[in-house]
Order: structure tokens, then sequence, then C-alpha cells
């Protein structure tokens, strides 16, 4: 329809659509998602650091600076798996926007998402260094979420060019008494980008603080236990987001078992009741304060798809020994939920 066209229309006319609460949301998310910034912490101080060290520091603070580097918008396209991981990232995540280069490298961070349980975060970095096809990160390599007792999780790292770089994280911080915040603080301070093909390091002085709010969930208490006779696993919880799908846990094992084993870790399945697969044989990040023998954890996959009404949750649990020395599956009964409407 040309612009002439639309200046004619007759709204009078128009036939209306019944649009789902769901869509909604997300035209709302996705126009207000570029007035939505991180706030940023001690900005004050940051300004000072930058007056001080400027012949080797520079930090932007400021969205509009990060959004001006071509590869910068975005970075969670590079890891999109079909059309179900992260597919709704860039409608709900909030635009962080933050730069800093150090010793040649300049370390960007896009855009981030906390569901209530995991804090996920797209980042890129440009450097003037070769350090061939692989790059990784020296501890303290995490994000930091303040007010944590421990943290799980992972990082990808993709070459998108000569120069560039893309990364993804996923960090699964765990709470004193498993109160999960409304609002998260975030710290990133990675101190040094090596090559795991070439002998190259290069240290530098990059650091981040942006805050995150909670996307609002979902929860259903399930409360459900299957047992084995050295096994207990509890299924206390699963919430919904509008990108994910989050179960919480807790089990218990046996002091006979423990003595043969390490350790016991449940795997998941999780499917569908129109077989769609969500998990097949994976965990998620857990702790204990008494040498496994409690384990509290939780799980994240995909948003549940459209029209499932009951969700499989099937555990396998690996006992297993340190260091690859040996592992035996013991795999307990199903658990059934049935999907509110």
């Amino acid at each position: 329809m040309s612009m002439k066209e639309w200046m004619n229309l007759d709204i009078d006319e128009l036939e209306l659509v019944e649009v789902s609460e769901v869509e909604k949301q997300r035209v709302k998310q996705h126009v207000l998602k570029k007035r939505r910034q991180a706030p940023i912490w001690r900005r004050l101080a940051a300004v000072a650091i930058i007056m001080v060290g400027a012949t080797t520091f520079t930090g932007f603070a400021f969205p509009s600076v990060a959004s001006q580097i071509p590869f910068m918008d975005n970075v969670i396209d590079y890891f999109q798996d079909g059309d179900r991981s992260y597919k709704d990232f860039d409608i709900f995540s909030t635009n962080v926007g933050l730069t800093e280069t150090s010793n040649g490298v300049t370390v960007m961070i896009d855009d981030a998402i906390y569901d209530g349980t995991n804090v996920i975060v797209s980042f890129a970095f440009e450097t003037e260094h070769d350090f061939g096809q692989d790059v990784s990160i020296s501890a303290p390599h995490w994000f930091s979420v303040a007010g944590e007792i421990g943290a799980g999780g992972s990082m990808q790292i993709t070459k998108i060019s000569e120069t560039s770089y893309v990364g993804l994280a996923r960090v699964t911080p765990f709470f004193k008494d498993e109160q999960y915040p409304e609002t998260v603080n975030v710290t990133w301070k990675p101190k040094v980008f090596y090559s795991t093909t070439e002998d190259l390091k290069v240290k530098g002085d990059w650091s981040f603080a942006f805050s995150l709010n909670r996307l609002t969930g979902n929860k259903q208490l399930i409360n459900q236990t299957v047992q084995h006779k050295d096994i207990s696993f509890t299924l206390q919880s699963i919430e919904f987001t509008d990108i994910s799908t989050i179960i919480s846990y807790e089990q218990l094992v046996s002091d006979e078992l423990l003595e043969k084993w390490d350790g016991v870790t449940p795997l998941f399945y999780i499917t569908d009741d129109l077989g769609h697969m969500y998990v097949n044989g994976l965990s998620g990040p857990s702790t204990s304060v008494n040498s496994q023998k409690t384990l509290n954890g939780s799980t994240t996959f995909d948003a549940i798809q459209e029209g499932a009404s009951q969700l499989i949750i099937q555990p396998v649990e690996m006992a297993s020994l340190w260091n690859g020395k040996g592992h035996a599956d013991i795999k307990l009964d199903p658990i059934i939920i049935d999907l509110k409407k």
C-alpha cells in the first residue's frame, strides 16, 4: 500500500481481527524495547576512572555509542538454532549497550535477560590481535550477581570475522533460602583473553556493571516426588516466562549410595503430549551443602509450544565416580504435569 493510500484510508471500513494476549504483550515489548535501557551502576565512578586512565582505558557507558558498532546490534542472531532457541530474546531482553576498550580489545555487551532464575547476556568483542579461530577468557570469566552464594552456567564464543567475535553467557546464581530477587545487579570483569590454538594472551582492564529486572512469570507449584530405594526426587515447581520454562527440584540421596558413588546427578528428558522434545538427557546447575546428599537445582528450556496440555518430565539419575572412572544410570518414574490454560 502506498503512502497516499495510507493517508486516504477510511479506518471505519477496517475489519478488526482478534489478537491473543501473548501477541499483544509481544507488540508492547517490541515497541518499548528501544526505550528500556539497563540502569548503569556507579556511573560517576566509571567516569572518574575514564578521566584518570584515559591513556590506557576507554569506557562508554551510553548505549548510543555501542549501537554505532556494526556487529553490536542483535548479537543473539548468531546463536539462533532453528525456530526455537532464543527466538524471543530480542523482544523481551533489555538493551545494555556498554562498551570498553583495553589493550587493543573492545568488549561490548549487547542485550541481557533475567528470567527469574537465569541471567542470559549477549556480548561481542573486536580485537587488534590474531587470536585465531578459538578464544577463551581466563577466570574470573563469569558474570557475577550481587548476593549470590554460588553460581553455575555456560559461555559460548564464536568468531564472525578476522577481528570480531560474538558471545552468549548463561549464568544461574544461587541465593540463600532460594529467594530470587526482583532485580539483579550484574558485574563482569574479564581479565585475560587468550587463544586456545595460538600462543597469545592479552591482559586488560574491562569492567561492566548493570541491573536487570525479572521477567514476569507464572509459577506453578508441583511438589511431586518419585522415589528409588536410595533416591528421593521432588519436582518443586515449574515457572513459565515469555522466553523459557524453568523447573526447580530437590533431591535426597542415601548414605549407602554415596558410599559407592561420588555423586548422583539428575539428567532430564522432557517432552510434551504433542511429541515435542525440550530436553534430551541434560541437567542444570545445582548446589549441595552436605557433600551431595541433598541437591537443589534447576533446569531451563524453551517456552512450551502452543497447544500442549501436558509436560512429561523423565529424570534419569547418573551415579558417577569423578574423573570419568565409571557411572551407572538409575531411571525414575516420569512426572506428568497438566499445563494450566
